[in-house]
């Protein structure tokens, strides 16, 4: 028999009862009282009740925040007690309570801390098993008598069990690193609850000292075993090291060859020596790779007509196991509307050991700028050093021939033409600390150029300069982004150099505002009837940029969106002694940003605070401009730095 059922109440248009109507109660605030030893947000960040974040809560028109659960409001009470006893108060006491706000369904939840008395370590033993072969070794060894007199715990302090296996894995692996791949440390206390004390014995079982016997490789097919193990620099007869598994199994890993490496220790007797197995994963020996992206637009004045200038395009082929040996043999040609270019790249991965390699790259390339056209050729040999997974060096040399034509309608076309070739010698580093990159972290990269050293280049100049870069997370949705960078040709043997010589600023990576290459002096290109044509930039022999950019993530209102503002400042000087007679110029704006799964796409908008005369296409008092001469725009995958 059918049935009918009848539903009354006040429904929503897609057919759901809104939240307002059933009052759902919401976390809209967590606070923290009676709290002496821990900051607020050290303890909320063990707890799983939380706020709503600042952005979540400017969407008033919907409830936002967790839904009041005092099950889990309990729990969090016990999470709060477990974060103090293991790290030294036993007799900690917390408490709750829920407070209505300005709605009835915001609600303050208030977690309530009475800390009590800690336990404190009233003695400290330190105890080495250790062979007799091997104690005048411990009893010498700096890092480890360092370490002994430098222990987290200490006569006096709170035992806080909670670094208990942090502080027996430091020991492990200090004790791995001298030698001892089978050490044990143990850390026992005795407690006495009543007295708030505790007595703490370090137990280290070292095991026998062992040095580096066979290593082992499996699976690999095209890629011979002697040179997967000469990548992990490990040799016979040396003494073990954790740090040497863990630079084998970077080393191996980072091998353009291997798709996966892993380097490990397999089940062996413990005694003196050690084996290590390597297993791989080949990459094709042979592939090809075709890429496509979007540059720049030029100036907003100029329209869509020439949109096809956005597009550029990549294709290259390579061979990762020349001569069987791990050798790379890649040919590349990209092209855009600014530049094409075809090279050939030959990688020596290895050179004399593990960090160095050496890269030869023949290359034809046509460059077409605002006020010059060039045509290369030449080849460039590299020699890198990898000192550290966060330094890394390399000194490279490069000879051409170059002919390039000036943009320059008042000079007559065989005087513009220059013929010239380049013989350079450059060395440049690069160093990162604490570095994620766009979220936290400092880099340095500087560089050295030296043409014409011996005399054996048409131009001879000495060019030099540095980039660092700064980001500082302010809150886990707000990312300081900083970057300095200046350069100078501070020697040149000649007046004059050649267009691509000089240097350049203004650009979507650098001074915003501007666009390419056009930031600093100009000069006027006149048509074939002598009136106003256009500005073309004509570079200079100094230069120094600035920029400073907030970076908002907007995840909690638009997934994988996000917005930055920025201030860009920047100049480019003829030479050093007009420094201080030319102001830097500066560019504000901001942009918005899509995490996308290839990077961010950028799409930023700048307008330029102090433009000159050259800027705005004001030539002999006539503006030959419009107001859109003041930004600039740009859009590009990736940050800008």
């Amino acid at each position: 028999m059918p049935c009918f059922i009848l539903f009354w109440g006040w429904m929503t248009p897609s057919g759901f009862a809104q939240d307002d109507d059933v009052a759902i109660s919401r976390v809209w605030k967590v606070s923290i009282e009676g709290n002496e030893t821990f900051e607020d947000i050290v303890i909320k960040n063990v707890i799983s009740n939380e706020a709503p974040s600042p952005l979540k809560k400017l969407i008033f028109w919907k409830m936002v925040g967790h839904r009041l659960n005092e099950n889990e409001v309990k729990r969090d009470v016990i999470r709060i007690e477990r974060f103090y006893q293991r790290r030294g108060f036993d007799d900690v006491r917390v408490s709750y309570r829920i407070e209505e706000l300005n709605k009835t369904w915001r609600k303050e939840v208030i977690f309530e801390i009475i800390e009590n008395a800690p336990i404190r370590i009233r003695s400290v033993d330190f105890t080495l098993s250790v062979s007799d072969r091997d104690s005048a070794f411990i009893k010498t060894n700096d890092e480890i008598n360092e370490l002994k007199n430098d222990l987290p715990f200490k006569t006096g302090q709170r035992y806080e069990t909670a670094n208990k296996s942090e502080i027996e894995g430091r020991l492990v692996g200090l004790f791995k690193n001298q030698g001892f791949p089978y050490a044990q440390s143990t850390i026992q206390a005795n407690v006495d609850s009543s007295a708030k004390t505790a007595d703490v014995t370090f137990l280290n079982e070292l095991g026998p000292r062992a040095r580096f016997d066979s290593v082992l490789v499996e699976n690999a097919d095209n890629f011979e075993e002697k040179y997967v193990v000469r990548e992990t620099g490990i040799k016979r007869g040396h003494v073990f090291s954790e740090r040497k598994i863990r630079d084998a199994q970077r080393e191996v890993f980072s091998h353009h060859m291997l798709r996966f490496a892993l380097v490990s220790i397999p089940d062996q007797p413990k005694d003196s020596t050690i084996n290590v197995l390597i297993r791989v994963r080949e990459m094709p020996q042979r592939s090809v790779e075709l890429l496509g992206g979007i540059g720049n637009l030029t100036r907003l004045d100029d329209g869509f007509a020439d949109a096809y200038k956005l597009f550029r395009g990549q294709a290259s082929w390579t061979h990762r196991n020349v001569r069987g040996r791990g050798e790379r043999f890649n040919i590349t040609g990209r092209a855009s509307a600014i530049e094409q270019r075809l090279s050939m790249n030959y990688l020596f991965p290895y050179l004399y050991n593990t960090k160095s390699s050496l890269n030869i790259s023949p290359f034809w390339e046509h460059k077409l700028e605002p006020s010059y056209e060039i045509y290369r050729g030449g080849a460039t040999t590299s020699f890198l050093y990898q000192y550290s997974s966060n330094f890394t060096s390399a000194v490279s040399y490069e000879y051409s021939q170059n002919n390039e034509t000036t943009q320059n309608s008042q000079v007559s076309l065989p005087d513009s033409i220059v013929a010239y070739n380049v013989s350079s010698f450059n060395m440049n580093a690069y160093y990162t600390k604490n570095f994620r990159r766009g979220r936290e972290g400092w880099s340095l990269q500087p560089f050295w150029d030296l043409s014409g050293l011996f005399g054996e280049s048409s131009f001879s100049f000495q060019k030099a300069g540095l980039d660092t870069r700064k980001f500082t997370m302010l809150t886990d949705y707000l990312v300081l982004a900083k970057r300095l960078n200046f350069a100078g040709i501070y020697y040149s043997k000649q007046d004059s150099l050649p267009s691509d010589v000089r240097i350049y600023n203004g650009g979507t990576n650098s001074v915003r505002g501007w666009n390419r290459h056009e930031l600093g002096p100009k000069r006027a290109i006149l048509n074939e009837d002598g009136a106003f044509d256009r500005y073309v930039p004509i570079g200079g022999r100094a230069t120094l940029s600035f920029t400073a950019e907030l970076r908002l993530d907007l995840s909690d209102l638009l997934k994988r969106f996000g917005i930055a503002v920025f201030l860009d400042g920047g100049q480019v000087w003829r030479n050093f002694m007009s420094m201080g007679t030319t102001p830097l110029q500066y560019g504000a704006g901001g942009g918005f940003r899509y995490q996308s799964p290839i990077g961010p796409i950028r799409i930023d908008i700048a307008y330029k605070l102090n433009p000159t005369d050259e800027d705005l296409r004001i030539y002999q008092g006539v503006n030959y401009g419009s107001a859109w001469n003041r930004w600039g725009l740009h859009f590009s995958i990736g940050q800008a730095f």
